[in-house]
């Protein structure tokens, strides 16, 4: 099965590094700002977009919001908030993290916001292989989680293995899409 998502990730990635990102997710960032779920919840999880992922960082004009960031430490996903005076410092794989206090209880996220390669119907993702966000999204099963992701990358199924997460919502440049479930 490894073999089969390494595959899936080389191709993913080509994919992705040869769509317009930056209209994606304009359209996709219009979509989520309508949603009834999004309106309603208070504690949100971003993702800071590296190379060609999708960026949902205009979300960050919404006003009434409190924003959140993943940061690495070891092997495990922690938040550290986000204000407008918040500065950014490059942490694990490169990736932008706010500066500041990393909080390692994160029960009052309401909304988590996860990157993916791909994904399918099922809520599966196919992420980059160091299963992060699959141990963030154990330890807090109660906020609802959503990848935003081009359709072009979204299929009918991926493999998918018994420690690999599902997500709650998919949401592409074109609709909203509640997971099949199992």
């Amino acid at each position: 099965m490894n073999n089969q998502k390494a595959q899936l990730r080389i191709e993913c990635k080509k994919l992705r590094n040869n769509l317009n990102s930056a209209l994606i997710s304009q359209k996709i960032t219009e979509i989520i700002s309508d949603w009834e779920i999004f309106k309603n919840a208070h504690n949100i999880m971003l993702f800071y977009p590296v190379g060609s992922e999708l960026s949902l960082l205009d979300l960050l004009n919404t006003q009434g919001k409190n924003f959140y960031f993943p940061c690495v430490e070891g092997e495990y996903i922690y938040a550290a908030r986000y204000t407008s005076f918040s500065a950014f410092k490059t942490g694990c794989y490169g990736i932008a993290e706010p500066c500041g206090k990393r909080l390692k209880d994160c029960s009052f996220v309401d909304l988590i916001f996860v990157p993916a390669l791909a994904a399918d119907l099922y809520g599966n993702r196919l992420g980059y292989g160091k299963g992060y966000y699959d141990r963030f999204l154990t330890l807090n099963k109660n906020a609802l989680s959503v990848v935003p992701i081009c359709s072009k990358l979204l299929f009918e199924t991926i493999p998918a293995e018994s420690h690999d997460v599902r997500v709650n919502y998919l949401i592409t440049e074109n609709d909203i899409l509640q997971v099949i479930p199992l």
